[in-house]
């Protein structure tokens, strides 16, 4: 371990000082410093001007003593001399400016080695080498030169093919994911290409791949399900195109994955959403149908939201008006009268949490409702042991007790009219 960190240190040491070689900089007096020495210098800056000789014609000059310069008081009143107007130095041409040594570009922006352009006219050769080395098989290296068509050659012609050819060949090459992104690329860039429609497709089918038994890669090895991004493809897919062609098959294909994995409040948006959106979509009944059963699930046993259980009353019962014979076939009355079954169970668990509280007269309130209402239910008959003579309830008065019908929020517990206060225990109207 020691002997693989002083190597890498000093590979890194290495690296660094071929950088600031190539950059510019020198290891001069114990510290980096800008090497200036190959720039460009005046030929008149830094060196003396050489003394004219005497010649038999100019006899030399005399050299006079220079005396000192006697001060000037200065004035209070005295403004400085205003230059004379003339053209701003923006406004002079890029010959006629005057260099100013501070404007000078930096050293990274003199000396980007590491960033040099793309030769031009290669994305052409670049795209016919990648072809070929299709053909004789070498596509890992065909898709790097691809990607550095796209990279280097944002305005090429070739590069909209470019990127349908490298995402086909990554699906080839089942790196499914990769070939996914490629595919967005396009699309996302080439909205009005001709390949859009089928990148649209391809997508699709790479996110049955994963909802399949293909799994995502770590590593290159395929090790966790893929579910949760083929999900996200297909909702890219629906945001690319809401009403296109593929938008219902893409909602319906969503809403019945969270079907079979039980996921019901995300199965009943996605089957509300193709029932809203698509009316008259080919699987419309099986989206209504699974939309109001979904809704159900929801809200089973005793313990259960009214307005969620109300509602998949409603859809069910309008089911059944629509379609009488697919509702025969799958059921629905049966399933309306399990809806209402539950209804009684939970007047029934009501009363009994009453009872087991101590407050009788509540518990016989709700019974007498369970009675009054689902008469027929098996739930009524075991109500009666609430109903015994020294429990039941003094009838309130018409003007303090408001009728309540079967739609309503009904199953509020009312005070008591022997005690006074409201019963302890609440119903419950969430799941």
């Amino acid at each position: 371990m020691r002997r693989l960190t002083i190597a890498t240190t000093a590979l890194a040491v290495l690296l660094g000082t071929v950088s600031a070689a190539e950059a510019g900089w020198v290891w001069r007096d114990g510290e980096w410093v800008y090497d200036t020495s190959d720039l460009p210098t005046p030929p008149d800056v830094g060196r003396p001007r050489p003394k004219p000789k005497p010649t038999p014609e100019t006899p030399a000059p005399a050299e006079t003593p220079v005396r000192p310069a006697v001060p000037v008081p200065r004035r209070k009143s005295a403004k400085p001399a205003e230059p004379a107007p003339g053209p701003k130095p923006s406004e002079l041409p890029d010959t006629e400016k005057p260099a100013r040594p501070d404007e000078e570009p930096s050293w990274w922006e003199r000396a980007k080695w590491w960033e040099k352009p793309p030769p031009p006219g290669q994305d052409e050769p670049l795209f016919n080498e990648a072809k070929d080395l299709l053909s004789a098989g070498h596509d890992r290296r065909a898709e790097k030169t691809l990607d550095e068509l796209i990279e280097d050659y944002p305005e090429s012609p070739h590069r909209e093919e470019a990127m349908w050819v490298r995402a086909q060949s990554l699906f080839d090459r089942e790196r499914y994911y990769k070939a996914y992104e490629q595919y967005e690329d396009l699309i996302a860039q080439y909205a009005g290409s001709s390949r859009y429609r089928d990148a649209l497709r391809k997508e699709i089918e790479i996110a049955e791949l994963y909802l399949g038994p293909v799994r995502r890669r770590v590593l290159g090895l395929p090790l966790m399900s893929g579910e949760d991004e083929a999900i996200e493809i297909l909702q890219r897919v629906y945001e690319h195109q809401p009403t296109g062609d593929f938008a219902d098959d893409v909602v319906l294909r969503i809403a019945d994955y969270y079907w079979s994995k039980r996921k019901w409040p995300d199965a009943e948006e996605y089957y509300d959403k193709y029932c809203k959106e698509y009316p008259n979509g080919d699987a419309v009944r099986h989206a209504e149908l699974r939309r109001a059963r979904s809704t159900l699930r929801q809200c089973e046993g005793p313990r259960y939201c009214t307005t969620s259980l109300r509602l998949a009353r409603d859809r069910l019962r309008q089911f059944q008006e629509k379609y009488p014979d697919e509702a025969a076939r799958h059921d629905v009355p049966a399933l309306i009268a399990h809806l209402q079954d539950l209804r009684a169970q939970s007047l029934y668990e009501i009363a009994a949490r009453y009872r087991r509280a101590g407050h009788p007269c509540a518990a016989a309130f709700y019974a007498e409702r369970l009675q009054a209402r689902y008469p027929d239910s098996d739930w009524s008959e075991k109500a009666d042991r609430f109903l015994a003579p020294e429990f039941a309830p003094a009838p309130p008065p018409d003007d303090e007790v408001a009728e309540t019908s079967e739609d309503a929020t009904d199953e509020t517990p009312q005070p008591s009219k022997t005690t006074g206060t409201v019963p302890l225990i609440q119903e419950e109207t969430q799941p």
